[in-house]
């Protein structure tokens, strides 16, 4: 009789311990098809590289689909000194949405903002060097969820 209740025993806990792993297992394989499908989601989100200068009397569209390295060359490439505004257009949204970083280093100060159909905000905290607006492009261009968790706009 012992014998049947200790097998019982195994036999419960062998259950407990099969439900626990296959429900880990699967909370697991949920996480990485969320993870491809926001890579896929990434994929998909092509980001116009455009320049305005001569306070928005030029407009120079430098690529249909920015890479950081495009990115990178082409914050080093200006003349931070003379005023510029360097914007990344969302084409795969839903209406209008590009960030945007700019001014100078000089009496105009730099900044960065998220422009849509309905609204405008800013960053909340002032920017001083170039490398802070690279830095802001670069996380906008991995995803706009890491941008968002990152920085504060109002």
């Amino acid at each position: 009789m012992n014998t049947y209740i200790i097998f019982g025993v195994l036999a419960l806990i062998g259950i407990f311990v099969l439900i626990s792993w296959n429900s880990n297992t699967h909370g697991i394989a949920e996480d990485k098809t969320e993870l491809r499908n926001r890579e896929i989601r990434q994929e998909k989100r092509d980001l116009k590289l455009i320049i305005t200068y001569d306070y928005g009397e030029k407009t120079e569209i430098i690529t249909e689909k920015a890479t950081a390295e495009i990115i990178k060359s082409t914050m080093k490439s200006i003349n931070w000194n003379e005023f510029h505004i360097v914007q990344l257009e969302d084409t795969n949204a839903d209406g209008y949405k590009a960030l945007d970083v700019g001014g100078s280093l000089g009496d105009d100060g730099l900044a960065s903002g998220l422009v849509t159909d309905d609204n405008h905000i800013l960053l909340v905290k002032p920017l001083e060097t170039v490398d802070q607006m690279t830095e802001i492009l670069l996380d906008f261009l991995k995803g706009e969820e890491i941008w968002r968790n990152k920085y504060e706009y109002k």
